[in-house]
């Protein structure tokens, strides 16, 4: 049951970052100037658009990687700072007047329990797992 618990908890963790950027990319594809929209959008948060491509392919990459198990520790690392950022960038912009601070607190709880997973990778079920017992 507690492999079970611990896939579970890993892979809805990952959801929240995989199936994100997932709508990120069909909303880039099928809307006109979907790409510059998506900058746009991150500009509007304080983000230079140059960083799209890089915010795209840690979501993607990381999310993927989170749900097969592969390299959890470093994953969960890698999306554990890219949430406190996130939270950091919401809660400027929540001091700036924007109604913002709940995000804030949630990509600081979304990074807290990345950390946990980082701390104590082995959930079962996963291609760490599988290489650990062989």
């Amino acid at each position: 049951m507690g492999k079970f618990l611990g896939l579970s908890a890993r892979v809805l963790m990952a959801l929240i970052f995989f199936v994100s950027v997932i709508f990120i990319i069909n909303n880039i594809y099928n809307t006109p100037n979907g790409y510059s929209l998506y900058q746009d959008l991150l500009g509007a948060r304080g983000i230079p658009g140059i960083f799209a491509p890089i915010s795209i392919l840690v979501q993607l990459i990381a999310g993927f990687t989170l749900i097969i198990g592969y390299k959890i520790k470093i994953t969960a690392y890698v999306l554990s700072i890219y949430s406190f950022i996130w939270a950091l960038i919401y809660f400027m912009n929540a001091l700036g007047g924007q109604p913002l601070l709940l995000m804030s607190l949630q990509y600081l709880a979304i990074s807290g329990g990345l950390l946990y997973l980082a701390i104590n990778p082995d959930t079962g079920y996963s291609i760490d797992s599988c290489k650990k017992n062989k």
